[in-house]
């Protein structure tokens, strides 16, 4: 074998080499998103609509919560103030208006405020409103919490699902 057909020989082997390494490279790039089957996740964007009897912070359109990629198991926190802006008492409640209905049975809600639990619920139960309410004097203020999820046993119903909720202050004399 001379020196010229050894190189050759050598040259084929690596050249070989190397596009095999490149399909697999190739292979791997092409596989879907590690996570839940490699399907797209779901976002939710919680914002809060004020109305003149309750201020609220943030305010829509600035979200208090945005979930980035959600998929089972999947968690988002957000917090909003709220502050009694009328001359009486008032017990305040919260219903969703979502922009779709793709994460209403699925999407899980959780309000709290002082401690207590305001709801903890579907999406789709909170658009008939909180059974719960935060109660503040006049010119009070509190702190509430949303956390939104979507729970870890879910396997299927909120791929790519995009979904805005404007939750708007349901008020009551809170006597």
């Amino acid at each position: 074998m001379t020196g010229s057909d050894f190189a050759d020989r050598l040259t084929r082997i690596i050249a070989v080499a190397i596009g095999f390494s490149l399909v697999a490279v190739a292979i791997v790039m092409a596989r879907p998103a590690g996570g839940h089957g490699g399907v797209l996740p779901a976002s939710l964007r919680i914002s809060a609509g004020q109305d003149g009897a309750v201020a609220i912070s943030p305010a829509a359109p600035k979200p208090l919560l945005d979930s980035g990629p959600m998929r089972p198991g999947s968690h988002a926190s957000g917090r909003m103030r709220l502050r009694n802006e009328t001359g009486e008492s008032l017990a305040i409640g919260f219903r969703a208006e979502p922009s779709s209905t793709a994460l209403d049975g699925i999407a899980r809600v959780k309000i709290t405020a002082a401690g207590r639990t305001i709801a903890d619920t579907t999406l789709q139960a909170l658009r008939q409103g909180t059974a719960g309410r935060v109660r503040l004097a006049s010119g009070a203020a509190a702190a509430v919490q949303v956390r939104a999820w979507i729970p870890a046993e879910t396997e299927t119903g909120y791929e790519g699902a995009s979904v805005d909720v404007l939750l708007s202050t349901v008020e009551a004399g809170g006597r």
